[in-house]
């Protein structure tokens, strides 16, 4: 399983974060409350109607979410009119419910109680990421007990570069909302909305003159543009999901079933992991777990290269193990400048630095001998992932000693 976690490692990323963008003013969207009937709770609905007034009653749709929403903004919902009715008719003849159901109540409060069945403090402990799998972006965030949620965002682009930030372009936001009460969907499945979402460093973007970055704040990757929002339990059957979720979390599937929490976007077919961060006994541990996940992705790309027909073959897979181990590294500085003492970092910030330099001369110079010539590119790519890969390992042993 992928741990993702970090702030990206670029040692010119590698300053305080914490005062960027206070120019910008807080923006704080809020969406609508909408609620989720499944076919299940319609036909209970049905059930609880008098006789008499079902024909005069329209029976919510099976389309979904859309269909509710639509209705809510319109004035005032289906199974909120059959409650009324209900509740007036109780009220002249103090009948019992239906078919002695005395339990029958309105729709509100079988909502309450789908939503009391699956409390958001189940998620405590654990991490919800959305990544390209190897960690070169990443949004990650915490969901709490009362349903509210922090978390944060970047994309590095170190090519993106111009006057006063040479050291690259940063896509970046931190953010913290609330959802709505969880409704039930099915056993394996629950679904909620984003009630508001803030963004202390606005929308906007600046020139961090001391960094020599390029900051784009943006909004949260992957939480942009939601409407419905699906749970997923870690039983969930995989085969039972949509098909645009698996795609994102492949990497951290291990059998028929999910195995974690997992979130789905479906505006926008952009899905979560999580992993239960409490596993690890250390911070070494965790890093230790990530290099060893890259080492198998390694070996996996180095069985393909072996097998490349063609040099351009060779160069495009090389370029991807190098890629790999770049945002490897990236991950482990993040989690090392979210956990390690601050004397350290700054410590390693300097020699991170330097080796940066090192390794662009090293690996400048490999390719110097093939110049021109059409493996000069997986040349300087493998010269790159080694040295990075070394470069993982020497980080890895600060955090045990730490």
């Amino acid at each position: 399983m992928r741990k993702i976690l970090s702030i990206i490692a670029g040692t010119l990323l590698l300053g305080s974060l914490a005062g960027c963008g206070n120019t910008y003013e807080r923006i704080e969207v809020s969406s609508g409350l909408t609620g989720v009937e499944t076919q299940a709770q319609n036909e209970e609905d049905e059930k609880k109607q008098p006789a008499e007034e079902k024909g005069d009653t329209q029976v919510p749709s099976d389309d979904g979410p859309d269909d509710s929403s639509a209705t809510q903004e319109g004035g005032q919902s289906d199974g909120q009119s059959v409650s009324a009715d209900a509740s007036a008719s109780d009220s002249e003849g103090q009948q019992p419910a239906a078919d002695g159901d005395a339990s029958a109540g309105t729709d509100g409060q079988t909502a309450a109680a789908d939503a009391a069945s699956f409390p958001f403090a189940d998620l405590a402990g654990w991490e919800f990421y959305f990544s390209s799998g190897a960690g070169a972006w990443y949004t990650a965030m915490d969901i709490h007990a009362d349903g509210t949620f922090d978390g944060h965002y970047q994309d590095a682009d170190m090519g993106d570069t111009g006057e006063g930030y040479p050291n690259g372009t940063l896509y970046y936001c931190d953010f913290s909302g609330k959802f709505t009460e969880p409704e039930r969907v099915n056993e394996t499945t629950y679904v909620f909305r984003i009630e508001s979402i803030e963004y202390p460093y606005g929308i906007g973007e600046e020139i961090n003159t001391e960094e020599q970055i390029h900051y784009i704040y943006t909004e949260a990757y992957g939480l942009d543009g939601a409407k419905d929002l699906y749970l997923y339990l870690p039983e969930s059957r995989v085969a039972d999901l949509p098909e645009d979720y698996v795609n994102w979390v492949h990497w951290d599937i291990q059998g028929d079933t999910l195995g974690f929490y997992g979130l789905y976007n479906e505006a926008q077919g952009e899905g979560f992991s999580s992993y239960l961060y409490q596993e690890y006994a250390s911070v070494y541990d965790r890093i230790a777990a990530e290099i060893a996940a890259s080492e198998e992705q390694a070996a996996d790309l180095e069985a393909e290269l072996q097998k490349a027909a063609s040099q351009m073959d060779m160069n495009e897979i090389s370029g991807q193990i190098y890629q790999l181990w770049d945002d490897t590294l990236n991950v482990i500085w993040g989690i090392m400048k979210t956990n390690l003492n601050p004397e350290l970092m700054d410590q390693l910030t300097v020699e991170e630095r330097a080796w940066i330099t090192e390794k662009e001369a090293a690996v400048k110079e490999a390719g110097a001998e093939y110049e021109g010539g059409s493996m000069q590119s997986m040349v300087m790519n493998s010269k790159a992932a080694e040295l990075t890969r070394e470069r993982a390992y020497e980080l890895a042993e600060y955090a045990k000693f730490d």
